[in-house]
């Protein structure tokens, strides 16, 4: 049964488990971001897929995150009971590590549920999604956002220039364009501005310009014909374009049941992504073990070496496994050797610190790197003192 003491371990994970998770989710996004905007704008495409793109890479930004979400949140907590003496508190009342590890372990079995419906259901969609709007960017098949100052050549012989743009490029200001055909028709229109329409039937774009020119000059003719206008409708055949391959052609876009169901198939991608998706829904409930003993520090010393060495160990974890799926999805080595040996390693690793922690006498399992640590400190601290000294 839950008590408070129960609630109030829950509360203090929760609170920097969410904040982590906020932040790391946002970090990643804005580094990827940048990348985004760039490909984006040098394709032309509209600057609004961009967002889209992001929203299709959540999904698998969660995988990291949740897992770092959950080691922080638990480590911190913990590191904030030993620092104010409540972990002493506890341990006094008769409640051991284990029992303080029991709301961890629960929150952890709720994040593995979400952790297998992001990894094995929502993110092979998403990431089909992500695959389709690159394609469709790359292609043109969103539209493309007119540049200023530049000549666009639209197709069909028709050449656009423009002063600015606005509106990624739907609405124009100060208008050029002219078009030609095989036989050295001419024709040529000047605006102040225009918008750009799409026709009932989806089948042409229309490009409607406000006050302005049309010349027309045929070459059979003396002389052009010149008509001055208020409003007048240019009308661009729509292109058509290739359409993106239907989902399911590559493994990391398989649903679990998916994978399930082709896993006699012999195709290593399916077999090497159903065994990495597996090892990464579970290790969740390995994190609260670790992230423990990584937050048992000193009073006097209330270093923060535990959060470092914690989040070393998961990311090196983390690149591991995609380093084994790729060699797995190849076909160089069994996914029973490049997945579940790393994960047998960390699950090793973890069950050391945890027992260092729960069992030893002032477990402290960073009490010789935090030596390390000082010793170093105080070398390069003294090697400054003198080079000032002798300056």
């Amino acid at each position: 049964m839950f008590n408070k003491i129960d609630f109030y371990i829950l509360k203090n994970t929760v609170v920097p488990l969410f904040a982590t998770l906020g932040i790391a989710a946002l970090l990643l996004l804005l580094e990827k971001m940048l990348s985004l905007f760039d490909f984006v704008i040098n394709q032309g495409g509209p600057i609004d897929v961009v967002w889209r793109m992001l929203g299709n890479l959540m999904p698998q930004y969660l995988t990291l995150v949740i897992p770092l979400a959950m080691f922080l949140g638990v480590l911190l907590s913990i590191r904030k009971f030993a620092l104010s003496s409540e972990l002493d508190a506890f341990l006094s009342c008769g409640l051991s590590l284990h029992r303080l590890l029991v709301p961890s372990i629960l929150l952890a079995v709720f994040l593995l549920v979400v952790n297998i419906l992001v990894v094995g259901f929502i993110q092979p969609y998403s990431k089909y999604a992500y695959e389709e709007l690159i394609f469709d960017v790359r292609s043109g098949a969103l539209g493309a956002a007119i540049k200023s100052n530049e000549f666009t050549n639209l197709g069909e012989g028709l050449t656009l220039r423009i002063e600015e743009s606005r509106n990624s490029g739907r609405e124009l200001v100060d208008i050029f364009a002219q078009k030609e055909d095989e036989s050295g028709h001419i024709f040529s229109v000047s605006a102040k501005r225009g918008n750009f329409y799409a026709s009932p039937d989806q089948k042409y774009i229309i490009l409607r310009l406000y006050e302005g020119s049309l010349i027309d000059f045929d070459t059979s003719q003396n002389r052009p014909r010149i008509l001055n206008f208020d409003m007048h409708d240019l009308p661009l055949e729509v292109p058509m374009f290739e359409q993106f391959r239907t989902r399911g052609d590559d493994a990391e876009e398989m649903t679990f049941n998916e994978l399930w169901q082709k896993r006699n198939t012999g195709d290593t991608g399916v077999i090497a992504t159903l065994h990495s998706r597996i090892a990464r829904a579970l290790s969740i409930l390995i994190v609260p073990f670790l992230a423990v003993p990584l937050g048992l520090v000193a009073k006097r010393s209330g270093r923060a070496l535990g959060i470092s060495v914690g989040v070393f160990i998961l990311l090196l974890y983390h690149k591991v496994l995609e380093f084994g799926l790729d060699f797995s999805t190849e076909g160089i080595i069994s996914p029973w050797l490049s997945i579940w040996i790393p994960t047998a390693i960390f699950i090793g690793i973890t069950a050391r610190l945890y027992y260092i922690g729960a069992y030893q006498v002032g477990g402290t399992p960073l009490r010789t790197l935090e030596i390390i640590s000082d010793v170093i400190v105080d070398a390069i601290s003294k090697i400054f003192r003198r080079v000032r000294a002798a300056g």
